[in-house]
């Protein structure tokens, strides 16, 4: 009979130890799980972050002497140079693998694609004159450059977040060379200096896509994006970029021609 009772006691033990067990499991795994796995977030922010001034630009631009100043870039566009078709295809393919995550706000391929070669932050209308015609006038020697690996990037306050394909090493060292000369010659020709030099840019890219990253798993699309396409396997002939343009510039020439 005692060792009967033992027995139930011992079994209600048991029972009760079990049912706190798993009331702490279902509290606490759920926890345990979700800090194991891999965050999608993206965790990169750009140097020209919270890009107040636009694109490019980390400060908001303020006004000179009276005058109203903004944002001015110069870049080397597909729809000029006529890429190699390895690269636009390979575009194309990453676009359709990342909307196979969701939707992106946007996208960049054929025409529309572009390489940054210079951001001019803050700048009057009669600088961004005379920034074009330096540009327009400058001696350009072509430069050969090759696209490396897709990342993520974080530019602005806020859900938004860009995937950028990047140049690889050599073409990176390569065309920070060439437009720190250009900077240092555009100040020497018209005595406009560059408010942010290219050392504190991001590193030279081509855009790809923009997302919410709230709704949007962009560390899986990255990862597959880099699976599908290997780093270094983006186009097996070079990018040839010859004369950058500054469409902006360009723009207030032509009003200021037309007065």
């Amino acid at each position: 009979m005692l060792y009967g009772r033992l027995n139930q006691q011992n079994f209600f033990l048991l029972l009760l130890l079990v049912i706190l067990f798993l009331l702490f499991a279902s509290f606490k795994w759920p926890f345990l799980f979700k800090g194991s796995r891999k965050s999608e977030k993206c965790l990169v922010y750009s140097p020209a972050f919270p890009s107040e001034g636009g694109p490019g630009c980390s400060p908001r631009c303020s006004e000179k002497d009276g005058k109203k100043t903004t944002r001015y870039g110069a870049a080397f566009y597909n729809e000029f140079h006529s890429w190699p078709t390895a690269l636009i295809e390979n575009m194309e393919l990453a676009a359709s693998i990342l909307k196979k995550f969701g939707q992106p706000l946007g996208l960049q391929t054929r025409h529309r694609l572009h390489l940054a070669f210079d951001y001019y932050c803050c700048y009057t209308e009669e600088d961004a004159v005379k920034i074009g015609q330096f540009l327009n006038s400058y001696s350009w020697t072509p430069h050969e450059v090759w696209f490396d690996k897709i990342e993520c990037a974080i530019h602005a306050y806020g859900d938004l977040v860009s995937l950028v394909l990047m140049v690889d090493d050599k073409s990176q060292k390569e065309l920070t060379e060439w437009a720190l000369k250009n900077e240092r010659d555009l100040e020497v020709t018209t005595g406009i200096r560059k408010h942010i030099p290219h050392t504190r840019l991001q590193d030279f890219h081509m855009t790809l896509g923009t997302l919410n990253q709230s709704n949007f798993p962009v560390q899986s699309a990255v990862d597959e994006i880099n699976r599908v396409i290997p780093p270094g396997k983006w186009h097996k002939t070079p990018v040839i970029l010859n004369r950058p343009v500054c469409k902006g510039c360009e723009k207030v020439i032509q009003a200021h021609n037309q007065e």
